[in-house]
């Protein structure tokens, strides 16, 4: 599951598919040829909530549990009309974090878990780097789901019981 990196942000509605679909083919169609990458597909997951976007780009790993993930967040005003060339912008930063960990071999160890600032064009965006396997993730929300009464159980007061005492007895 995403989590937004402002703590205010706390309803949210999913990226347009449109959008999500025109991520993923400009990323497929500027990585795929140059990194070997014709076997995978870039996954693209955004949520707009009142004052953030958040965007999870995966890419999954071919006979792994794992999946190549970088979030970025940015802030936004959702009474003006910059909503749309942010989110153009927002792509220059995400094919350039996307571009340095390409070139390095797709090596995660030094990635950052945690938010990181990238400001860019006077818009301060940030990106973090997961290993969340999307897919698997959704399976695992939709088994839950499913039986979600049989796994899920609350707590009940059990009522108190009350026991006779019984007389004290003594072996002779």
């Amino acid at each position: 599951m995403m989590t937004p990196r402002l703590k205010t942000s706390t309803k949210w509605s999913p990226f347009p598919q449109e959008l999500s679909e025109l991520i993923t083919e400009t990323l497929n169609e500027r990585f795929a040829d140059e990194y070997d990458l014709e076997d995978s597909e870039f996954l693209v997951e955004g949520r707009i909530y009142s004052d953030e976007i958040l965007t999870r780009i995966g890419l999954p790993v071919e006979g792994q549990l794992k999946q190549y993930n970088f979030e970025f967040s940015f802030e936004y005003d959702n009474q003006k009309e910059q909503t749309l060339e942010r989110i153009q912008k927002s792509m220059d930063v995400i094919e350039h974090v996307w571009l340095e960990f390409l070139e390095e071999d797709k090596e995660d160890g030094e990635m950052p878990r945690e938010w990181q600032s990238m400001p860019y064009d006077g818009i301060q965006y940030f990106f973090k780097y997961s290993t969340i396997n999307t897919n698997l993730e959704a399976e695992a929300d939709r088994l839950l789901q499913e039986f979600d009464s049989n796994l899920v159980n609350e707590q009940r007061d059990l009522p108190e019981l009350e026991f006779e005492e019984e007389e004290e007895s003594t072996l002779h």
